[in-house]
């Protein structure tokens, strides 16, 4: 199955990316599926996104280094550390701060939901996608049930910085450009609908599908939703 490679890498690759070890070297990380364009490859990749200060660049590629050796963990391909402006095409310059902010979090929040529960996480944010954001259904009653038990990460958040999550999580600055929610959907699902959700029959909010409706967007995906499920 096309995805178990990518999901065995992302449970593998979860405790190190998360250690002292190399968040001492890192200020932040997130992760998702990356498939190569015109690329014979049949299985998606996982891609690694880190932020480093410029000191610490070469302590921060040799951790990687060690890491993946360890794991016997190959690179497809790499690039170095370069300045950037994440937010370039998700706001601006003056998002650049809340977005490195929240890329990290909703990467460690994802992480511990994969590796606690993968169907719960995968049918978490497949309805958040097709039904609360179709819809503008209330985000935080839909995803704070599994937070709050899968999550050690959301837990630790104060109050604000919970609020913070969810006004982040639902930020979407300049459609047609996909919306910070796709950076989660995308590391939790395997993939987005990028060509839909950009259009204007999904950013005019509309019906949620049913569960049966989005068991059929997801015959690709290796996995469908229970009939009768719901966020717990």
């Amino acid at each position: 199955m096309k995805y178990d490679s990518y999901f065995r890498t992302v449970k593998l690759l979860s405790p190190l990316l998360c250690s002292n070890r190399l968040l001492e070297t890192i200020a932040g990380f997130y992760l998702n599926h990356w498939w190569p364009k015109g690329d014979d490859h049949k299985e998606p990749f996982v891609r690694i996104s880190y932020f480093v200060s410029e000191s610490s660049v070469s302590k921060a590629l040799s951790t990687f280094r060690e890491i993946f050796s360890e794991k016997n963990l190959s690179i497809v391909k790499k690039s170095d550390p370069r300045p950037t402006v994440v937010a370039a095409e998700y706001g601006g310059p003056s998002y650049e701060e809340r977005m490195r902010n929240f890329l990290s979090l909703q990467t460690q929040i994802g992480l511990e939901l994969i590796n606690a529960d993968l169907l719960q996480a995968r049918c978490l944010l497949a309805t958040y996608r097709w039904q609360v954001r179709k819809a503008s259904l209330p985000v935080r009653a839909h995803f704070e049930p599994t937070f709050a038990r899968d999550s050690p990460t959301y837990n630790a958040l104060s109050s604000s910085e919970k609020e913070q999550f969810f006004v982040d999580l639902q930020e979407w600055p300049n459609p047609p450009q996909v919306d910070w929610a796709h950076m989660m959907v995308n590391l939790v699902l395997g993939c987005d609908w990028n060509d839909v959700i950009c259009g204007p029959s999904y950013l005019t909010p509309g019906k949620p599908l049913s569960i049966p409706e989005i068991n059929a967007l997801l015959k690709n995906l290796e996995f469908q939703i229970p009939l009768g499920w719901e966020p717990r």
